[in-house]
């Protein structure tokens, strides 16, 4: 989508996805990440038109969040909680094909009280392939109930 940049002059026109000055960078813009893990394309993850399955980019998004909770303390076999996966939206931007490799980027959107929400791009090199919003549950081994983010985890989340 495109709009008028007002007091431009006539003509002048911008993307309205196009990053400003005072806006953070946007999810499809690797900038906007600081956490990074790589995936290497499979054949498998092709479907019958060549393309890479949005099932086997899911399953990208989806190592990407256990490697970015692992690297902030979570997964541990000794900790009495877990992260369970509540929603997810994926919004695909451009087709993959094999053979490549992808990065995942990985940031915190937002902290609650039990939960996260999740932001991250599958990338082949800088084009981003597919962006998603993930909201994570801290659940409670035992009682599979959510539970407070444990505040060392929840120090740890807040730095990205």
């Amino acid at each position: 989508m495109i709009q008028l940049v007002p007091g431009a002059r006539t003509g002048h026109i911008r993307r309205m996805t196009d990053q400003t000055p005072d806006q953070p960078p946007g999810p499809t813009s690797p900038d906007a990440y600081r956490f990074w893990t790589g995936e290497r394309v499979r054949f498998a993850d092709l479907d019958a038109l060549g393309h890479v399955n949005n099932n086997a980019i899911g399953v990208y998004f989806e190592q990407g969040r256990v490697d970015f909770l692992q690297e902030c303390g979570g997964f541990r076999d000794a900790d009495p909680w877990t992260v369970v996966l509540a929603r997810s939206l994926i919004e695909y931007k451009a087709e993959l094909r094999y053979p490549a490799t992808v990065r995942i980027g990985v940031r915190v959107l937002k902290l609650g009280n039990s939960s996260l929400v999740v932001g991250a791009g599958v990338f082949e090199g800088d084009r981003c392939i597919a962006t998603q919003e993930a909201v994570c549950v801290i659940v409670d081994k035992a009682e599979h109930r959510p539970t407070p983010i444990p505040e060392g985890l929840r120090a740890v989340l807040a730095r990205y």
